[in-house]
């Protein structure tokens, strides 16, 4: 894995609030860090976080803020929703649809997706840790 890839690794579990495993195993982490890096905002984040910046920092930050934002939308539904207004949200790929973390989130699988079983709908959801 390269260093940038690393780094945003590392900022993305601080943002995402999973570890780097659970990140690693979704399968997405080359296409997000070109998505990222595609919008043209990938060094700065980068820069501020190498630079100690808490995840708390960066998201009160008016400039990155919106970026790391659209960085945890980006992990949990693998939509870029970009960093203004003028933006138009994008689906990464289908691959980002079902790897996103609202699924583990909601304890949940991928509408339509993922085979559940015959009665799965009949029985209550399992606790989650």
């Amino acid at each position: 894995m390269d260093e940038r890839s690393e780094r945003f690794l590392a900022l993305s579990t601080a943002l995402t609030g999973y570890g780097r495993v659970e990140l690693l195993g979704t399968g997405m982490l080359a296409a997000y860090v070109a998505a990222v890096d595609e919008a043209g905002v990938l060094d700065e984040l980068l820069a501020a976080y190498d630079h100690r910046a808490a995840a708390t920092d960066i998201l009160a930050d008016p400039t990155l803020g919106p970026v790391a934002r659209a960085v945890i939308v980006l992990w949990y539904c693998g939509t870029w929703v970009g960093t203004s207004t003028h933006d138009a949200p994008r689906v990464v790929s289908s691959d980002a649809y079902l790897a996103g973390l609202q699924w583990v989130a909601a304890g949940a699988h991928p509408v339509g997706a993922r085979a559940q079983g015959y009665g799965a709908w009949a029985a209550p959801p399992e606790a989650t840790a």
